[in-house]
């Protein structure tokens, strides 16, 4: 699927700007990021039975958290823990450094460990393994093999990495509005203009309606991915 037929999918729901934006401002509170991953993880299962439009409605909140509480799980576990290990481990490293008491040494091993944890979120978010995780989570039910290593060795076997990095890239534009918005944020919040504080809002809220527009458009994408690695025999075995 091609990034054009993503957004069509999204835009032929006339409500797609409603839900986004609720979608958004629940994702605004750590305790209401499920329910924004829910229902991308429905809009999946959905596209997977043939009926992709227009998108699922804000019902059945509770057990749309349960399902969006695992699919936040898997992003946790491909992006936020190993940051958060490796995070651990650069402090560690550092704190030996810094005892030491050698400018020169702190500087190239502060540059070297920055562009060491840029290129792991890199390569995490190249890998493809939480889009994968959550459609091994569709597909199977069963949220702790997409939360396992397999995910990652589904995400990179020889017959299909090739099918999801190409997913990955064409991807890649939808988070335009994402950064967008962050660029603003960070260009408002020391500007000192009126009401500074308010608009710093009115662009979270945004930010986080953006993130889960482009979550729903990778996730077409992928879901086309796994459609063609289907028509080639080159699915994943049971």
């Amino acid at each position: 699927m091609s990034l054009r037929e993503a957004l069509r999918v999204i835009h032929a729901d006339r409500d797609w700007w409603q839900k986004v934006l609720i979608g958004g401002a629940l994702m605004c509170s750590l305790f209401g990021y499920p329910l924004g991953a829910g229902l991308v993880v429905e809009s999946l299962d959905n596209t997977r039975k043939g009926f992709p439009t227009p998108l699922p409605p804000w019902v059945d909140w509770s057990t749309r958290y349960i399902i969006g509480l695992f699919a936040f799980l898997i992003d946790f576990f491909y992006f936020i823990l190993p940051l958060f290990v490796a995070g651990i481990l650069f402090f560690c490293v550092g704190f030996g450094v810094v005892l030491a008491r050698t400018e020169a040494t702190f500087n190239a091993f502060s540059g070297f460990g920055g562009l060491m944890l840029i290129s792991l979120l890199l390569a995490m978010f190249l890998a493809s393994a939480s889009p994968v995780g959550r459609l091994m989570f569709i597909q199977d039910s069963t949220p702790e093999n997409a939360m396992s290593i397999k995910s990652l060795q589904e995400a990179l076997r020889t017959q299909a990495w090739g099918v999801y990095v190409r997913a990955r890239l064409i991807s890649l534009p939808a988070y335009l509005p994402f950064i967008l918005f962050i660029t603003l944020l960070v260009l408002v919040i020391p500007s000192g203009l009126p009401f500074t504080w308010l608009i710093g809002l009115l662009l979270y809220w945004l930010i986080m309606s953006s993130l889960l527009y482009a979550h729903l458009i990778v996730m077409q994408i992928y879901a086309g991915a796994e459609r063609e690695l289907q028509q080639r025999g080159l699915e994943r075995p049971l």
